[in-house]
């Protein structure tokens, strides 16, 4: 929490700081781990719903 407090605190400085280009490449490295955690989280609902309804050990 305090690291985000941080940041949006000093929103602008880091703004500035690093620029148009440094905010392009940081938005899409998290949209790679937002997606790799989504697609974790799918995988494993798949999963335990296929386990639930009779397959076993899929892990």
């Amino acid at each position: 929490m305090a690291v985000t407090y941080l940041c949006l605190a000093y929103a602008e400085r880091l703004t500035r700081r690093i620029g148009p280009m440094g905010i392009d490449a940081t938005t899409r490295i998290v949209g790679v781990f937002v997606s790799a955690i989504g697609v974790g989280l799918i995988f494993d609902g798949v999963i335990e719903a296929l386990e639930l309804h009779g397959l076993k050990s899929l892990h």
